[in-house]
Formats: C-alpha cells, structure tokens, sequence
C-alpha cells in the first residue's frame, strides 16, 4: 500500500503504451469512417434522384401537364446539376418552366452515368421520352457501395441499392 502512496503519476513505458494503442484505434477508425462516407455519399444521392424523379411523376399526374427531370453531371466540379421543368401542354410541350434547381457536391471517387440524362413524364405518369437508368458508382476500390435508379417506359421508377462489381451495380439480397 506504500508504493502506491508514493507514486506521483505515470513511467514512460506506460504512456507510450497507451498512446501507441490509441494510435492504432484512431488508424482502424480512420480508413472504416473514409469507407462509410463514401457509402453514405452515393446512397445520399441515389436517394436525392429517385425521390426527384417520383415527385415530378406526382406534379405531372395532379396538374395535368409534361413536367421533366434533368440531370447534369460535371466531372470536373464534381457536381449533379438537377432542374425540374413544367411543360406548357399536356403533350408535346414547346417550351418548359424551370420550377427547381439543385446543385449536389458528389465525393472524390464517385460518378454518376450518363453524365446528362433527362426524363419526361405524361400527365398519366408515363415516360413521354425514352426510358434508361441512371447509375452512382465509385471509380476506386475504397468503396464497393453503387446506385442505379431504373425508369420504365410506363413510368416505373426502381432504385437499386447494391455493390459494384467493376461493370455493373448488382442488388445486394
């Protein structure tokens, strides 16, 4: 019980045990949470396009009109551009009124393909252009996590959530 009344505080030895394990904790931490923001990066925008796209199917069911959905990718700002537009007829709209406008910073080592996409909807909820997908994946092996959003020609819109295998976004089941 005298030694430890006369001990004042802590050796080398001991602090520089405690501070090499708290090295190694912060190092495992480090490359887990640079994996999860990327996963979370591309789920974040897989989620933004596809609730986009439901809600410009919505606005062309209840008012009557073509309403569309562009898509703007930019490699080089690591930006997607998305603008909702309002058509001027039921069918075969002239001219489109921006309604919204956003601007998504997409994380170093993801892209998003096709880099310009553009969905137009019917006011019964059809696609009034041509159907395709627009997919979110990483370009490096720090993340296997990707997002494809399927839109059918009668106006099916499906999210996929899965890994990316080097070609394509398979579903995780």
């Amino acid at each position: 019980m005298s030694l430890l009344k006369d001990r004042e505080g802590f050796n080398l030895i001991e602090v520089l045990l405690v501070t090499g394990i708290i090295g190694i904790v912060l190092a495992l931490a480090g490359n887990l949470s640079g994996k999860f923001a990327g996963r979370r990066s591309i789920d974040r925008i897989t989620a933004n396009v596809s609730s986009t796209l439901q809600i410009v199917k919505l606005k062309a069911l209840r008012h009557g009109l073509e309403y569309q959905a562009v898509f703007t990718f930019d490699s080089n700002e690591k930006t997607l551009n998305i603008v909702t537009q309002r058509g001027n007829s039921n069918r075969g709209s002239d001219r489109y009124e921006e309604e919204t406008s956003q601007k998504i910073r997409v994380k170093e080592g993801v892209v998003v393909t096709p880099a310009n996409r553009r969905f137009n909807f019917n006011p019964n909820g059809t696609l009034g252009g041509v159907s395709g997908n627009i997919t979110i994946r990483p370009t490096n092996n720090n993340t296997k996590r990707c997002g494809r959003i399927v839109v059918s020609p009668f106006g099916r819109i499906r999210v996929v959530q899965g890994n990316w295998n080097g070609t394509t976004c398979n579903a995780v089941k």
